[in-house]
């Protein structure tokens, strides 16, 4: 376990947030960014994100497995962030998903684009890639760091806080866009939530920060990019209350390998945040 700074002010100054699986969160006390601190090394992290299997007090298992009913839900987001337009200009796209788990995202985007679209999945864990590629889709693994080639769009959905360093990691994202190539983050909108309303469990210490729309916006910007749209919408684990969910939380709660919440109203429900942003043409690199 390594201490650390905020990677967005580098400031030190923080307070005790919350605490999970032996884990803690701290708030830094200049900018409001959440993260794990002490946090896992490098070199752990690398290996629990191919394995899916974090330590803390408990062993967190996070493979899961291909979940149909994210691509209507994807479907949707798609039509709501103006993707149809792009897809009608009979041009073809290169799409790269990154950390596109068993690929709910790559085959909703194949469908999606269909002709119009070349779209790759890329996966560090493994147990995901094969369920992908089970599926018939074009899911990897390679170094983005050594990776040379552009995109028209990048996408990263529920990837941000397993970032360890997240202005590092989007500045290369950035770097790999073609000229006017466009970002598409999905993350939580939580860093300003008092702990008591935060969404749990945090899944620590899978996740290592949770940001808000003014840090992200902040950030995307500083590294040339335009956003072009944020949206924020329910969380998953937040049900809509009606009685066909009840009965479905009722069954959750009794049969094994399920989790019922019954937190059909939560104070903050609507902190899953999209964010669209556009590469600004000759602009030089940050």
């Amino acid at each position: 376990m390594i201490e650390v700074d905020c990677y967005i002010c580098q400031s030190s100054n923080k307070v005790h947030y919350d605490s999970e699986n032996g884990h803690n969160i701290v708030k830094c006390s200049d900018c409001g960014l959440l993260y794990l601190n002490p946090r896992p090394g490098l070199e752990e992290i690398t290996e629990a994100s191919k394995s899916g299997m974090h330590r803390g007090d408990k062993l967190l298992k996070v493979t899961g497995k291909f979940q149909n009913h994210l691509k209507e839900t994807y479907l949707s987001r798609l039509n709501e962030f103006n993707y149809a337009i792009m897809f009608s200009q009979k041009k073809k796209i290169t799409w790269l998903d990154i950390g596109c788990g068993h690929g709910e995202f790559v085959e909703t985007l194949a469908n999606f684009g269909g002709e119009n679209i070349e779209i790759i999945g890329i996966e560090p864990n493994v147990k995901k890639q094969e369920s992908a590629r089970e599926r018939g889709l074009d899911v990897r693994f390679f170094d983005l760091e050594t990776h040379q080639e552009k995109y028209d769009v990048i996408s990263a959905l529920n990837v941000y806080s397993h970032l360890p360093n997240p202005p590092e990691d989007i500045a290369k994202w950035c770097e790999m866009l073609n000229e006017g190539g466009e970002l598409l983050i999905q993350t939580g909108d939580s860093a300003n939530l008092p702990a008591k309303d935060h969404h749990k469990p945090y899944s620590l210490p899978d996740h290592l920060s949770f940001t808000s729309k003014k840090l992200l916006v902040e950030l995307l910007e500083n590294l040339g990019m335009e956003v072009l749209q944020t949206q924020n919408y329910r969380m998953a684990q937040y049900p809509i209350f009606s009685v066909l969910e009840l009965v479905k939380e009722v069954a959750r709660f009794f049969l094994p390998g399920h989790v019922a919440t019954f937190k059909f109203f939560p104070k903050f429900p609507d902190c899953d945040m999209w964010v669209r942003a556009r590469k600004i043409s000759n602009r030089t690199e940050l």
